[in-house]
C-alpha cells in the first residue's frame, strides 16, 4: 500500500478533502518524551482504507482542515492503546478526536490481555508479522528514513482490518456495545486534567506524613508540578520525587541541607532558594491521607468484589482483569465509605447489571 508524506499545508488540505467523508480513520502518533513534561509530536499516521498519509507536524502550520476531520462525530477514529495519543492531541491541538474506538480495549473483551500489543493482535487476527525494530526512533530528527516511514505507516494500515475483525467478533458475542462504552469511560478519564493542588497525593509514601510535614509536601508538590508544566520539564527533572518527600519530612533550612537530602547542584541553583522560601511560608492545614486499605471493611469488600468478578468471568468468558481492577476496587471502597462521592464505575454502564446480581 502506497502512502503520501505530507510536508506542506496544501498537501494536508488536499488529503483532508479526500478523507472528510470517511466512515472511519485509523490514527496513530509518534512522539518523543524523555525529559519533557509534554509529549512532543514527531509524526501523524492516518489511513481511511483508501488514502494513507504520514503527516509531518514539524512542517505543517495550518491544521484547520485536519481539525475539522478530527472533530467530525460521524467519523470513527480508531487507535490502539490511545492513552498517550490523547495527551499528544490535547497538547498539540487542544482537542481530542471524537469518537475514539480503541482496538486494545475491544480486544480485551475477547479474553486478550488488557495490555495486548498492536503487533501481537495483528499477528493473531490477521496472520501478519510486523517489524517493530524502529520502536526507539527519535521521531523529531529529520530526515526520516524509508524504514522509519514504513514502520510508522504499518501502525495504521493494519488497524482498519484489525478493528473490523474485532468488531465482528464482538457483535457475535454481543459485547460490542459494552466495548464501546468502555472506550468512552477510559477516554473520559484520560482527558481529566490534574489539579496542581492534588499533586502531593501522587508522591510515593505521602500518606506517611501528617500535620506540618504533609502541608509542606502539598506546597512543594504543587510548586514542582507548576514549574514542570510551565517549563516543559519532566517532574523528576525538577526535583526527584524521593528528594521532595525527604525535604517535606526533614524541613531543611539551607542550601547545603538540600544537597545532603539528595538535591543535585543544578537543581539547587535553579530551585533551591525557591524551595527554602516555600518552606518558610505559612503551612496549610491538610487532612491526613487515609490509605484505602484502612477504610472500613476493606478486606471483606475486596473479597466480595473479587469473588463476584471470578464468577462473572466463568459465566461470560470475559477477562476477570477487565471486569475488576485495583483501581475499580479502591474506587468502590471509597464510595462505600462516602456515598457523596462520584458513583463508582462498577455501578455504571455495562458492568452494573453484571455486578448488581451479587448485591453490589
Amino acid at each position: 500500500m502506497s502512502y503520501k508524506l505530507i510536508t506542506h499545508n496544501d498537501q494536508l488540505a488536499e488529503f483532508c478533502l479526500n478523507i472528510q467523508n470517511s466512515s472511519a480513520l485509523a490514527l496513530d502518533t509518534e512522539f518523543v518524551r524523555t525529559r519533557t513534561f509534554f509529549p512532543h509530536l514527531g509524526l501523524l499516521q492516518v489511513f481511511n482504507g483508501e488514502h494513507a498519509a504520514l503527516i509531518d507536524p514539524i512542517a505543517i502550520t495550518d491544521w484547520q482542515d485536519f481539525l475539522a476531520v478530527l472533530n467530525n462525530p460521524k467519523i470513527e477514529k480508531y487507535f490502539h492503546s490511545c492513552s498517550e495519543d490523547i495527551e499528544v492531541f490535547l497538547h498539540h491541538f487542544g482537542c481530542v478526536p471524537t469518537p475514539i474506538i480503541d482496538s486494545q480495549i475491544l480486544a480485551s473483551f475477547l479474553d486478550n490481555p488488557l495490555s495486548s500489543g498492536y503487533a501481537s493482535l495483528v499477528n493473531k487476527y490477521l496472520a501478519v508479522e510486523l517489524d517493530k525494530s524502529e520502536t526507539r526512533t527519535d521521531w523529531l530528527k529529520r530526515p526520516l528514513t524509508d524504514k522509519q516511514c514504513q514502520y510508522a505507516i504499518n501502525d495504521v494500515l493494519y488497524l482498519l482490518p484489525l478493528m473490523n475483525k474485532l468488531k465482528s467478533l464482538l457483535a457475535d458475542n454481543h459485547y460490542l456495545s459494552a466495548a464501546y462504552q468502555e472506550c468512552q469511560m477510559v477516554i473520559s478519564r484520560k482527558c481529566e486534567v490534574m489539579n496542581p493542588d492534588d499533586a502531593y497525593l501522587n508522591i510515593k509514601n505521602s500518606w506517611q506524613l501528617k500535620g506540618k510535614n504533609l502541608g509542606q509536601l502539598y506546597k512543594l508538590a504543587r510548586f514542582r508540578y507548576l514549574i514542570a508544566k510551565e517549563q516543559d520539564i519532566a517532574l523528576n527533572f525538577v526535583v526527584h520525587e524521593e528528594v521532595l518527600f525527604k525535604i517535606a519530612r526533614f524541613l531543611p533550612s539551607s542550601l547545603s541541607e538540600l544537597s545532603q537530602l539528595g538535591m543535585k547542584g543544578k537543581e539547587i541553583r535553579l530551585y533551591g532558594q525557591m524551595i527554602l522560601d516555600i518552606l518558610a511560608q505559612p503551612t496549610p492545614d491538610i487532612a491526613p491521607i487515609c490509605r484505602v486499605n484502612r477504610y472500613p471493611n476493606y478486606k471483606d469488600i475486596c473479597e466480595q468484589l473479587k469473588n463476584a468478578a471470578q464468577t462473572i468471568a466463568s459465566q461470560t468468558g470475559l477477562n476477570p482483569d477487565l471486569l475488576l481492577s485495583r483501581r475499580l476496587i479502591n474506587q468502590y471502597v471509597k464510595w462505600q465509605a462516602d456515598k457523596t462521592s462520584a458513583e463508582p464505575e462498577i455501578l455504571q454502564g455495562w458492568r452494573k447489571p453484571l455486578f448488581e446480581k451479587f448485591g453490589i
